[in-house]
């Protein structure tokens, strides 16, 4: 459900002040609460069964009357088997109703995960606010003077002056004024020249759950984003997911990410989706930082179909490798951050450590998100 890290970091919760459940929640609420009831009145439940349903159904009521921490004592796979079909149908609607983190709880995370790495000795508080030049390549979108150094945008800047001129015609009966006014004057965004993309590949394969690295994942990529964000915005950071097919993520999706156990560590398509969002990013320092606990164990097939195999198959390898090597032909500086050590991973790490320019680094759970934080202000501190 949506709480499912609710304290995942230890310490104080960082959503003990709780927000009031939407509208569309409560109404799911309700009826998920119909059905509990009716599902104690219509069979014939044992007592585990009786108690189940009677502490959800306080539990429920309690939400409704805007207690959103109630949902925390709402067991989703308990209640699967005693709803049926209609029943299970409501527990998915109040779930999908009251799933995702609003921006506030989600910053929130995202603060104490970097405060919490930042304590760490080896990490630099807050690192260095950024180079401000702006003379890199042209995003495409054009901007109202700002005081900086920018290209003047002639198309936009005669396109803003004709809308002046014809609101104004309109409202006035006048002629609209002079044919070009400061206002009208824009300006071509461009990529700032000091800043760096990065791209943070994270593995969500069930092995990361068995051995409790998937936390230590988040709090990392929270951890990263806020940084970025509130710090170095300059900087551009994507997250991506790798399981049996990789997928690019909002740090709210990774943080409500349900881990199932889905076979496959698909590096291969993640390196494709890195190397495509470098691409759109000319012109700044490209950064790859994977997060596994594993060797490749799954590829893209030609149909745009997952492979999956383990032990992996040559193939897997091959490809892998060949994306990796595209990675590094393009100037991107990837880091491997490995959190386990068995003897094919290790192989694994032989493979790419052989390749000029990749870097890899051996952590556990504790020292990932140091060691993170600590790469990404390295790389983007240090002059190219």
């Amino acid at each position: 459900m949506r709480f499912r890290y609710r304290a995942y970091m230890g310490g104080p919760d960082p959503l003990a002040e709780e927000e009031p459940p939407p509208p569309e929640a409560i109404d799911a609420a309700e009826e998920l609460r119909t059905w509990i009831v009716a599902a104690g009145e219509d069979r014939d439940p044992s007592a585990a069964e009786s108690a189940l349903l009677a502490t959800t159904a306080e539990a429920l009521g309690r939400y409704t009357a805007g207690e959103r921490s109630a949902v925390d004592e709402v067991d989703p796979r308990a209640l699967g088997g005693l709803l049926g079909a209609e029943g299970r149908a409501a527990l998915d609607r109040w779930d999908a109703a009251d799933h995702g983190l609003t921006p506030r709880e989600l910053r929130r995370l995202g603060e104490v995960a970097l405060a919490e790495i930042e304590s760490a000795p080896s990490v630099r508080p807050g690192g260095h606010g950024g180079g401000p030049g702006h003379t890199g390549e042209p995003t495409g979108r054009s901007l109202p003077g700002d005081g900086l150094d920018r290209p003047l945008d002639a198309v936009a800047t005669l396109r803003a002056a004709m809308v002046r001129r014809a609101a104004r015609a309109g409202a006035t009966s006048g002629d609209g004024g002079p044919p070009l006014h400061a206002d009208d004057l824009r300006y071509t965004e461009t990529e700032p020249t000091g800043a760096a993309v990065v791209c943070l590949l994270v593995d969500l394969s069930h092995s990361m759950v068995a051995r409790g690295l998937h936390e230590a994942a988040t709090r990392t990529a929270l951890a990263l984003h806020t940084l970025v964000r509130t710090r170095r915005p300059e900087d551009r950071v994507l997250v991506i997911g790798f399981g049996d097919r990789a997928r690019t993520m909002t740090p709210a999706e990774l943080v409500e990410h349900d881990w199932r156990r889905v076979p496959g560590t698909n590096l291969h398509h993640a390196l494709h989706l890195a190397r495509g969002y470098l691409r759109r990013h000319r012109g700044t320092r490209p950064l790859i930082m994977v997060v596994t606990d594993g060797e490749p164990t799954a590829h893209l097939g030609e149909d745009g179909d997952a492979r999956f195999a383990w032990p992996p198959t040559p193939r897997t390898v091959e490809l892998t490798t060949a994306e990796l090597d595209a990675a590094l032909a393009e100037g991107a500086e990837p880091t491997f951050f490995l959190l386990a050590d068995d003897p094919r991973l290790r192989s694994f790490r032989d493979l790419v450590e052989r390749r000029r320019g990749v870097r890899v680094v051996t952590a556990d759970a504790q020292a990932l998100g140091p060691l993170v934080i600590g790469h990404y202000l390295d790389g983007t501190d240090r002059p190219r």
